[in-house]
């Protein structure tokens, strides 16, 4: 056998350019989504004169664009001024206040020090390079129910009380009652904005799927009957989960050496696309836990919750729900306030 890295000349005859089919591919333009990029641009249009902007708390389920669109108005405002510095962190990366900060600095260039600074360091250089240099900073907080450290929110709220130091967040969360979760001096303190993302259509996600096909796929691979087939089985309006199936589908028709994508390679692909949501490792530890029957809220919390807080684990709940990962049915009538919900499994 030769090496199996050595290159045979073989070129893909199905896949073109596979990043713009990959879910987190940013296009030069977003279908659907032109009211939620006006306004979201509008809240933050006032860092551009160093005025405290709109907070914005965005949520909506898996797949309905909540990132990309966040994503694209932060290039769109590095390109129209440096007088912002955008910086992103994503909670599940970046649970703690330490590596909250730790992002902010990078983005800002700061050298640390070996020894490495403690978090009240931290914030002091961060806002000390606000001030000098009058740099209002946006910072979006994506996957917030994965923030740990939620006294965070507090502290970066209330440093716009600080002269010549302007900070906009913006948090995104598949959980809409993450805000309400909240304790109220948090919440007083954020004044956030609610923004729902509402799930696509079947013609939406047909429409995203052309045109990331377009881009991705040779013309001869596919056709209109695979793209509406994908749109039409994919469960409340998911674009990532409609790409990904696109792009896993590709993959398999290159891969069996045929030179267009068909309905089979789709539905050899389906399942394993639906079962591959992404946990966290907590919601792990939940999921095996309710492999042997429902449990109540407060059994999971006393099993499972030993490093957080009973508001913190059922974050975690609410995430698996919304992933369509488990699902709640009546509790028995002497369940506690806590202990209110028994989960399974999602059939």
């Amino acid at each position: 056998m030769g090496n199996l890295f050595d290159d045979d000349g073989y070129e893909s005859r199905i896949i073109m350019r596979e990043e713009a089919l990959l879910p987190n591919y940013l296009p030069d333009g977003l279908l659907h989504r032109d009211d939620e990029l006006s306004a979201i641009a509008a809240a933050i249009k006032p860092l551009l004169k160093k005025r405290e902007c709109d907070n914005l708390f965005i949520h909506g389920k898996s797949g309905t664009g909540k990132t990309s669109c966040v994503r694209f108005v932060m290039k769109q405002l590095s390109e129209h001024s440096p007088s912002i510095l955008p910086v992103y962190a994503n909670c599940w990366e970046t649970p703690t206040k330490a590596s909250v900060y730790n992002r902010i600095i990078e983005a800002m260039e700061l050298p640390l020090p070996r020894r490495g600074l403690s978090n009240d360091e931290m914030l002091d250089r961060i806002l000390q390079f606000m001030k000098n240099y009058q740099k209002p900073v946006l910072l979006v907080l994506d996957e917030l129910d994965g923030l740990r450290h939620q006294d965070l929110l507090y502290i970066i709220a209330r440093s716009n009380e600080k002269q010549g130091i302007v900070f906009g967040i913006i948090g995104i969360s598949n959980n809409p009652e993450f805000v309400s979760r909240l304790d109220p001096r948090t919440r007083s303190s954020l004044r956030f904005s609610d923004m729902e993302f509402r799930e696509y259509s079947q013609e939406q996600l047909y429409g995203i799927l052309k045109d990331r096909a377009f881009l991705g796929l040779a013309e001869s691979s596919y056709d209109e009957k695979l793209l509406r087939k994908i749109a039409l089985q994919v469960d409340e309006g998911s674009a990532r989960v409609a790409l990904e199936l696109l792009w896993k589908s590709a993959k398999h028709a290159e891969n069996s050496g045929r030179a267009s994508i068909t309905l089979q390679d789709l539905a050899d692909c389906d399942l394993g696309v639906r079962e591959g949501a992404r946990v966290s490792g907590i919601e792990q530890e939940i999921l095996d836990s309710l492999k042997t029957g429902g449990k109540t809220s407060l059994a999971l919390f006393d099993e499972l919750g030993k490093n957080t807080t009973k508001r913190q684990f059922m974050n975690h709940i609410y995430s698996l729900q919304d992933k369509n990962l488990v699902s709640t049915k009546e509790p028995p009538a002497q369940a506690g306030k806590f202990a209110s919900k028994v989960w399974e499994l999602r059939k």
